[in-house]
C-alpha cells in the first residue's frame, strides 16, 4: 500500500490537521485548539502541544487506514521559521522562541517532518490550487490572530536574509498606539487582523456608537462584525473600511516594489469578502499608476490552503532527501 502524507497548519487560535493519500488528495481534516501554555511567557518546548498534535495525527492515520504508513509530514507554523533546520526562531503570538519543531515531532512520530512559516505554506497552497493558481508573482496575506504575507517572485518563495520576509504585520502604522504581542506599539496587525477587528468593534461599542453589535454575547469576533455588515450596520461597515484602507496603503508600497500579478487575502477575517476587499481595491484604483493593477481577491481554499501547501512542501523535501 502506498504511504499517506500528513499536513498541519498551525494558527494562533486553531490548528488544522489533514491526511492525504500518495497522490495528495485530501481524505480527512480535523481542527484542534492551538495550545499556548503560560502565554505570553516564552517557551522553547511546548510539550503539551507537541503531544496533542502527535496524538491527533496517529488517530487520523489509523482511522483512514494509514496506521504506521505515513511517509512524511509538512507543517506550517506562525512566526519566524528556519525551514532548513526545522526550528521556529520566534512566534510572538504563541510565545515560542527557538523551538525545534521538526525534530520534536519526528521523535514522537518516527517519520520525517518538514516545517516552514505558515503564511509561506498558505501561499504555496493558493499558488498551486487556489486563487493564485497560474501567477508566478504573487502576494498572499493571512488575517487571523496575527497578520503576515507570503511573497512569490518568478515562481520562487521569498524567505529573506534571515527568514523574516513577509512580516508586514509588524510594519508600524502612523498614529496607532495599540500594543502588539511583539512588544512594539502600532503594528499593522493590531488593526488588520481578526483580533484587531474584534478590538475595534469593542471600542466602537464603548464609545457609544449606534450598532447592533451591542447585542452580541461575550467577545465580539470578526465574524460578528461581518454579520452586522450584512445587516447594513454603519459602524461595522466603517470598521472594515478602516481596516481595508489601512492595509491597502501598506500593500500599495509593496506592489510598487514587487509588481505582483495577484494579491490574495486569506485568514479568518477574509470571510468578510467584499467588505474588506472593496476598500482595498478602491485605494489601488485611486493611487496605482498602472491601469493594469493586480488582481486583488479572496483566497478560495480556506483552511485547506495551508494543508495543501504543507503536504506539497513535505513531499518535495522528502523526495530530495531520498
Amino acid at each position: 500500500m502506498e504511504k499517506g502524507v500528513i499536513g498541519v497548519d498551525i494558527g494562533g487560535t486553531n490548528t488544522v490537521i489533514g491526511i492525504f493519500n500518495h497522490d495528495l488528495e485530501l481524505l480527512e481534516k480535523v481542527s484542534i485548539p492551538t495550545l499556548k501554555p503560560n502565554f505570553p511567557e516564552k517557551t522553547s518546548n511546548p510539550k503539551e502541544f507537541f503531544n496533542l498534535i502527535a496524538s491527533e495525527i496517529n488517530i487520523l492515520a489509523e482511522r483512514n487506514g494509514y496506521k504506521n504508513n505515513i511517509s512524511c509530514i509538512g507543517m506550517g507554523v506562525p512566526g519566524k521559521v528556519n525551514p532548513n533546520i526545522g526550528i521556529v526562531i520566534r512566534a510572538v503570538n504563541l510565545g515560542y522562541e527557538d523551538v525545534p519543531f521538526a525534530s520534536e515531532m519526528e521523535k514522537r512520530l518516527g517519520v520525517p517532518v518538514f516545517i516552514d512559516n505558515d503564511v509561506r505554506v498558505y501561499t504555496r497552497g493558493e499558488a498551486l490550487a487556489g486563487s493564485g493558481k497560474g501567477s508566478k508573482n504573487l502576494i498572499c496575506l493571512t488575517l487571523g490572530t496575527g497578520m503576515a504575507a507570503g511573497v512569490m517572485i518568478n515562481g520562487q518563495m521569498v524567505t529573506g536574509s534571515d527568514f523574516y520576509a513577509g512580516e508586514l504585520g509588524h510594519d508600524p502604522v502612523e498614529g496607532v498606539n495599540y500594543l502588539c504581542n511583539c512588544g512594539k506599539t502600532g503594528c499593522l496587525e493590531t488593526i488588520a487582523s481578526a483580533s484587531g477587528i474584534s478590538r475595534l468593534a469593542s471600542e466602537a461599542i464603548q464609545s457609544g456608537e449606534q450598532t447592533i453589535l451591542k447585542l452580541a454575547d461575550g467577545t465580539i469576533s470578526s465574524k460578528d462584525v461581518y454579520l452586522a455588515c450584512l445587516q447594513d450596520d454603519e459602524a461595522a461597515i466603517g470598521i472594515f473600511n478602516y481596516v481595508g484602507k489601512t492595509l491597502a496603503y501598506k500593500l500599495l508600497t509593496v506592489t510598487f516594489l514587487l509588481n505582483p500579478e495577484t494579491i490574495v487575502i486569506g485568514g479568518g477575517a477574509a470571510a468578510a469578502g467584499k467588505f474588506i476587499l472593496e476598500p482595498i481595491q478602491k485605494v489601488f484604483k485611486k493611487h496605482y499608476s498602472n491601469n493594469e493593477f493586480p488582481n486583488i481577491t479572496i483566497g478560495s481554499l480556506g483552511d485547506s490552503a495551508g494543508l495543501i501547501g504543507s503536504v506539497h512542501l513535505a513531499k518535495s523535501e522528502y523526495e530530495k532527501k531520498k
